[in-house]
């Protein structure tokens, strides 16, 4: 019997799709065990993903400066067997904590990049993630293929009724992105009603987001930069400033409304995937208004922090994005461009061009058929029988 188990994660997909299924199962299979998460934020964090993994049925939960004082302890505080499972982050993070507390570390991940010969085993969603990793020199003893945690979220999370809604707004769990980006889709939506005045929207909130981020957002002040509107709240909906009535939808309502809608306007992230799952067309955006508000991986970010880095940064970003991969994952692994992407400097009249033309009737079919060829499989129950029947 495993006496803990110490989870890390970095980011508000993770944290909201990967960590819930595996934490549900551990908690089944080991009820007396000591389990602990480690949330090392990064660029790409919301900032709020503590009061969130404050809900989650864990033992404790630290952040970078208790993973630090955890490895500095080393073996002192050594409880028994145990185990390290990343489920999103650096793998170097988890090979430290292995090092130091002298239990075997895990990783699961969608990316071929996540490999470090300090893993016990790496744990993928598919045949096409254990491919690419070991075209990277993985060790093909080590890189298991278990399922995608992704159907495990879908599946499980407890769902609300949603009311009826054809267009979805996903402006992201990011501050830095929501700021502009929720005005801007208003302003799309305003520019789809006008042509075609029976659609019903809805904009689908994270918990994730602060409010002082939404109220700020709403008044539209950064937005309105890039074609964005502002809105009040309504009740429990929002009314934008050209009269849009907009139904605002709480995380408990996310897959019923993705089963339930149409289309949905969206930003890359883990969401691209569930909305691929649900069979849902999507129209993916990465507006480059602000290309210095977006977060890099890598040293890169930190050095464009430098004093003079902003407009280093933009520039960098501008002539990087038209050489940069497909945006979403089920482009990525399909091989092809089922969700539209746009990306760069464009209008709110572009996106309602592009979203009305998807809404059609042979164009939706068309991407539902597609999307019907992205095979993904639940993994939380392999995953966990993997790591316990390895247990010392």
């Amino acid at each position: 019997m495993l006496e803990e188990v110490l989870l890390l994660t970095n980011g508000p997909g993770e944290l909201s799709t990967w960590v819930p299924p595996v934490l549900s199962r551990l908690r089944r299979q080991l009820p007396q065990s000591r389990i602990e998460l480690y949330l090392i934020r990064d660029q790409f964090a919301a900032g709020t993903e503590q009061a969130k993994a404050r809900a989650l049925e864990l033992d404790a939960i630290e952040g970078r400066a208790g993973l630090l004082w955890r490895l500095a302890e080393g073996q002192r505080r050594h409880r028994g067997p145990g185990r390290v499972l990343l489920l999103g982050g650096a793998p170097r993070d988890a090979v430290w904590l292995s090092r130091a507390t002298g239990y075997p570390a895990y990783a699961y991940t969608f990316d071929p990049k996540t490999y470090h010969p300090g893993l016990q085993a790496v744990l993928v969603d598919a045949e096409r993630t254990r491919a690419g990793l070991l075209a990277r020199g993985a060790d093909p003893h080590r890189v298991v293929v278990v399922g995608n945690l992704v159907v495990d979220a879908m599946q499980e999370a407890a769902t609300q009724a949603c009311p009826e809604v054809d267009v979805l707004l996903l402006a992201g769990s990011r501050p830095f992105a929501a700021r502009y980006l929720l005005g801007f889709m208003l302003a799309a939506a305003e520019k789809m009603a006008a042509q075609q005045p029976g659609l019903r929207f809805a904009w689908l909130k994270s918990r994730l987001l602060p409010e002082r981020v939404v109220e700020e957002a709403l008044r539209g002040e950064k937005a309105r930069h890039v074609g964005g509107v502002g809105a009040r709240w309504e009740g429990a909906a929002l009314r934008t400033e050209g009269g849009l009535e907009v139904a605002v939808l709480d995380e408990p309502m996310r897959y019923a409304a993705m089963r339930k809608a149409r289309l949905a306007l969206t930003i890359p992230g883990t969401n691209t995937l569930e909305l691929a799952l649900a069979r849902l067309p999507a129209l993916v955006l990465l507006p480059l208004h602000k290309p210095e508000l977006l977060p890099l991986e890598g040293w890169l970010h930190w050095l464009f922090l430098l004093p003079g880095g902003r407009p280093l940064k933009r520039a960098f970003i501008r002539r990087l994005v038209p050489r940069m991969p497909p945006l979403a994952l089920p482009n990525q692994w399909l091989g092809e461009e089922v969700f539209p992407e746009l990306r760069g400097v464009f209008s709110p009249t572009e996106v309602a061009a592009q979203a009305l033309a998807l809404l059609e009737v042979e164009r939706a079919q068309a991407v539902r058929a597609r999307l019907s060829r992205l095979e993904a499989q639940p993994g939380a129950d392999r995953l966990v029988e993997y790591i316990l029947e390895r247990s010392s």
